[in-house]
Order: C-alpha cells, then structure tokens, then sequence
C-alpha cells in the first residue's frame, strides 16, 4: 500500500473493493487521493450544514439529503457513490458534534 498514515475507513474502501475477497479496483494512490477529497468536502459543508439544522430545525439526515442533490453535480467530481459517502459522513459529523 503507501507510507501515508492516513487511515482510510472501511466505509470507503468499499466503494473501491469487489470480487473475491474483495480486491481493489483502484490504485492505492488513487483511493488515498479520493478519500481526502471526499473527507475534506464532508468537512467543509460541516458548518453549514450545522447553521442549517440549527436555523431550519430540522435533522442532520434531512440536511444531507438536501446537500446530496448538489453533490450529484458533475462540476463536484464525485461519482455518486462518493457523494453517498460524503452525506453519510456529513451525518456522522453532525450527529458527534465533530
């Protein structure tokens, strides 16, 4: 694999396994890439997506169901499962508190 000290969660790893004993289907380099992207864009609609549960009263699944609209844009560079990944992280983000 890489010296990268990144973890990389089995979450996402799967978007990337298939097959018998479910081999990659990418390059290391390229998950690990991928990963970060998807990582750092769950982290970066955090806030705002935290000033919209509070304000809208509503919950940190509905926001994310909203933001996964937007998400699904070409422009974004996600395939949708990644950005089922980023909502899925966004929630998770929201309901710790992280």
């Amino acid at each position: 694999m890489s010296e990268s000290q990144i973890q990389v969660p089995d979450s996402f790893l799967a978007l990337f396994q298939t097959g018998p004993g479910r081999r990659l289907t990418e390059a290391w380099h390229h998950i690990l890439a991928r990963y970060e992207y998807c990582e750092d864009l769950a982290q970066a609609l955090a806030p705002q997506a935290r000033a919209l549960v509070a304000d809208l009263g509503v919950t940190a699944d509905a926001v994310a169901h909203k933001m996964a609209a937007g998400l699904q844009d070409p422009s974004v560079g996600l395939a949708p499962e990644e950005a089922q990944w980023v909502c899925t992280r966004l929630v998770e983000l929201l309901e710790h508190g992280l």
